[in-house]
Formats: C-alpha cells, structure tokens, sequence
C-alpha cells in the first residue's frame, strides 16, 4: 500500500485535480499540504458559488491510500479510483484527491493530512473517507489501527471535522482486494472487521455510507476470477518502461479497473439523499458494442502452456477476452484464457504439446463484439521440471526431485545455493504428487539454479499448500517479478514470461511471507 502523491496525467479532466500541494511529492513529508480556498455559500442544491456570484459546485475531498490516489503516469498502467473519479460527475464538481499510499485512518490525522483537509473544506463540500487497508497491517505499527479505534477515528475526526465546518462527511468501506475462494469461485471480503465498523459507525452517526466492499466484490463476483486481472495490477513484462519484469498486485488496480471501481462510487452516490447525487454523470454503458476484430492474433513466445498475443487495437473497446478450444476434442467449446485492456495478453494454463485454436473478442459496457477469426496454435514441450519437497516424498511422473540436500554443484547443474533455514513438508495423498509437498523459508529468501542454455524461457512456478495458505515473492534472473498469493489448501501456477539467461544459469529466488515452492517448469520460448 505504499506510494507517492502525483500529478494527474497530461490532458486529464480539468474537474478532476490534486492539488498543487501535494503534485510530486515523493514522500510522507506533510509539508505543503493545506490547500488554498476561496470563500463559498452553498445552495440547497450543493451548488456553491464565489464571492461574484459565479457557481463553482462542490468539491470532493479524498481522504484515502494508494487505492484512490492519483498516480504520475511514470506508474502506468497504475491509478486509483480517485484519480478517475470525476468523469462520473457533473464539470461543477471538483474532486480533491488527497489519498495517498501507505496511510491508515490513524497516520493520515498523525500526518496533518486531514488537517489540510479541514482547513480549506467548506459548506456544501464533501469528504469521501476510505481506509483500512494499512489500518490491518500489524506489521507497520506507524500504520496499524485495532479495528474499536479506526472506528473512533472515523467518527470523532473524519466525520467530527467535516460537520463541524458545514460539510457531507461520506464514510466508504474498504475496496475489495483479488481475494477469491478457489472452491466457490467467489471473492471474499476484505478487510472485515474494517467493514463492520465502518458501516456501524455511519448508521451510528447518521452519515452516508458507500458500500464500496459490497459493491466491489458483487462486481468482482460478476466478471470472475481470470478477468478480475485486468482490474488489478497484473502487468506482463516488458510493455510499460517502468515495468520491465511485469507486476503481479492484488490490491492496486490498472487503469481499466480504477475506472470500473468509480463507477461503483458514483453509482452508489446516485442513490444517497445527499445534494451531490444530482451531479452524477456518465454511468451509463456506450451507445454501441465494438466492432468485430477483423484479424487473427498474432502468437510469439510459445511455450508449454501458453504464448504472448497481440492483436489490432478495436475502436470503442475497453477490454478484450481471449477465448481457447482444444483441437483434439472433438466438439469441443470455446472458453476463456484471459482477458486484458490492451491489445496484448500473455496466456496460460495450456496443455503441453497441444493444439489449440484461439479468438479474441472486444468489450465495452454495452456488450461484446463477435469473435475475430481464429489463431491456430501448438504448444511446445517443457525443457526442464523440478518437483520441491521431502528427500523422501513421491516425485511426480516426467520431474526431477529436489530437497534442501540438493545443493547446486557444476556437475549436477541444478541445485539450491544455500538451503539453510529451508523446510518442507509432505502433506500426503489427497492431492498430486507435485501439489502435495513443498519447499519453504518463512519470512526469508533462498536461491535455486539451473544449468541453461543462454536465451529466452517461461518459467512456471507451482506455489500452494494443501494444509494452508502461501504467499511466495519469484526474482528470476534479477528481475523481481512480484508475489504469488495462494488460495489457501489449493495450488497456484503462475507464468513469467521474458526471462533472458545470458550467463548459462538461470537462477530463481523465492522469498515472502511464507516462501512456498511446490514446483519449476522450464521452457525456452526465443
């Protein structure tokens, strides 16, 4: 949740801004925060005007983390949903947007950030006021907030402020992070006892409650597992400068996904008794559904399980959905692969050595286009497998059995480079032999090798554990690539695309909370 304050991209909607105060702030510094005003009266409308009579509107203040906070476009394709906020309101709207990364209920009034705030908020404004998502972390003690305070906090100074100086305080309840049960399909909620107070505190006190953790999750719970990527941070390698080895973030959102979470914002706005809700805009789907994509996608990177597809850009489209059949079963139906908001997607979950026929479909708010002519494509087979786990546990069929005694050596060619601190646990039967042991460093990192050819591979990681949760963070060949989060008692496969070996060796580093590994497939793709 850490971040930095930013200008909004060049050519955003002037109604939308953050204040010079905060524009490049690198930092937590709170200098520079208190933002300038202009003395206001507001109608019974929430429509205020100046000293000369001209009509202004109310303005939006955000007092959040880096799930609203308005990002430099050196981050893209990362936003918050404060950023984009005001495209769901009327050009009388200013929007404030005062999140920042990193802050809880409690460090954002420590900061002076709210403060700042309520030293310029007028009659007729409105505090938008979301947290929780650092409040719960009680590793960060500058952050973390018992959920009976965070509560105290919203009333006492969130809600206390903003009445006092004749201003809407609106309490929203934390956004919904890519948190699924794998066995239901369906997400759970985040952060709840944040939620619970949350709500509790504004039936409590009378104020207008966003049910952005309802909402969200009922939104999440509509598109699915697979294209909730595109809502999140899941970026493939090697597209955005920024971002060469990709990112993998289940809290943050792309572009696309900021956008959808205003939406939610505005559309439960437009049904709260408040003044604003008559400003609400543009939350009604397009005209029209894109056109169809007239070309077959293009395939490079072939790999065990999947490729990289690009295809032409279709006009009117805000996401596209890559279908995939099997050419050896007869009869077989189309299902979806992926999905992604640009015209590019790295897919997986193929099977080895395979024939497939792929499709690519555009989407906006008002439905789906046909689906473009279709790709055939063949999988490769995987160059190297490794299986993690007890000396003495069962190795699946086609892999090579790897124990923390299997210290890399030149004659062996693979191997771990220091196993110390290393565990494993063989959980039994109930799942496969490559799911049902594993290797693990809690809180820790090691490092494992293979001898390679110089070139360019897929690596396929397997992470889980059959008995609980994992979280495991891959560095592969120096580029961090982000963390796995694993549905708990349940195996995860995850892809990293692009990784070039130019030394002979290509070396995995596994680290995070708990440091799961299950399994490596290897492939060279270039």
């Amino acid at each position: 949740m850490d971040g930095r304050a930013a200008t909004p991209p060049t050519g955003h909607r002037r109604r939308t801004v953050l204040r010079a105060a905060l524009a490049g702030a690198a930092t937590a510094g709170a200098a520079g925060l208190a933002l300038p005003g202009t003395a206001r009266a507001a109608d019974s409308a929430g429509t205020a005007t100046d000293s000369a009579g001209t009509a202004t509107g109310p303005t939006i203040y955000i007092a959040s983390d880096s799930t609203a906070q308005t990002y430099d476009p050196y981050y893209a394709p990362q936003a918050g949903w404060g950023e984009v906020l005001g495209q769901f309101f009327s050009d009388a709207v200013t929007v404030a947007n005062h999140a920042i990364g990193g802050r809880s209920s409690r460090s954002f009034i420590a900061e002076g950030r709210l403060q700042a705030i309520l030293d310029v908020i007028q009659p007729g404004d409105y505090l938008f006021v979301q947290f929780g998502h650092n409040d719960a972390t009680i590793s960060r003690p500058e952050r973390y907030t018992p959920p009976a305070d965070y509560k105290e906090f919203l009333r006492n100074d969130y809600i206390g402020g903003a009445r006092a100086r004749g201003a809407v305080p609106v309490v929203v309840t934390p956004v919904s992070r890519r948190d699924f049960n794998r066995a239901t399909g369906k997400f759970n909620v985040s952060f709840p006892e944040y939620v619970a107070k949350a709500v509790e505190v504004a039936a409590e006190e009378g104020v207008p409650l966003v049910d952005l953790s309802a909402s969200s999750r009922a939104y999440l719970d509509g598109v699915g597992i697979e294209e909730a990527r595109s809502v999140f941070l899941h970026v493939p390698p090697g597209v955005y400068p920024n971002r060469p080895f990709g990112t993998i973030d289940e809290t943050h959102f792309q572009h696309y996904g900021a956008v959808r979470i205003a939406r939610l914002i505005a559309l439960d706005v437009a049904r709260l008794g408040v003044p604003l809700a008559r400003h609400v805009r543009n939350t009604a789907p397009p005209r029209h559904r894109p056109d169809r994509p007239t070309v077959a996608p293009t395939a490079t990177l072939v790999s065990h399980e999947g490729a990289r597809l690009t295809w032409d850009e279709v006009p009117g489209a805000e996401l596209y959905r890559i279908q995939r059949r099997r050419r050896d079963v007869p009869d077989d139906e189309y299902t979806l692969a992926t999905t992604s908001p640009i015209p590019l997607a790295d897919i997986g979950g193929l099977a080895e050595d395979t024939a497939y026929d792929l499709r690519v479909i555009a989407v906006n708010g008002r439905g789906q286009s046909a689906p473009s002519p279709r790709l055939r494509l063949t999988t490769r087979t995987a160059d190297l497998r490794y299986d993690f786990g007890p000396a003495d546990s069962p190795v699946a069929e086609s892999f090579v059995g790897v124990s923390p005694e299997t210290l890399y050596t030149p004659e062996r060619g693979y191997g771990f480079t220091d196993a110390t601190g290393l565990i494993t646990r063989d959980r039994g039967p109930g799942t496969d032999d490559l799911g049902r042991d594993f290797v693990a460093y809690f809180d820790g990192r090691y490092e494992f090798r293979t001898d390679t050819p110089n070139g360019t591979y897929a690596v396929t990681a397997y992470v889980g554990d059959a008995a609980g949760s994992s979280r495991s963070g891959f560095v592969l060949e120096g580029g961090d690539r982000g963390q796995v989060i694993g549905s708990p008692n349940a195996i995860t496969r995850q892809t990293f695309t692009l990784v070039d070996v130019r030394d002979g060796q290509l070396s995995v580093t596994v680290y995070g909370q708990t440091g799961h590994l299950n399994g490596l497939v290897i492939t060279r793709v270039g």
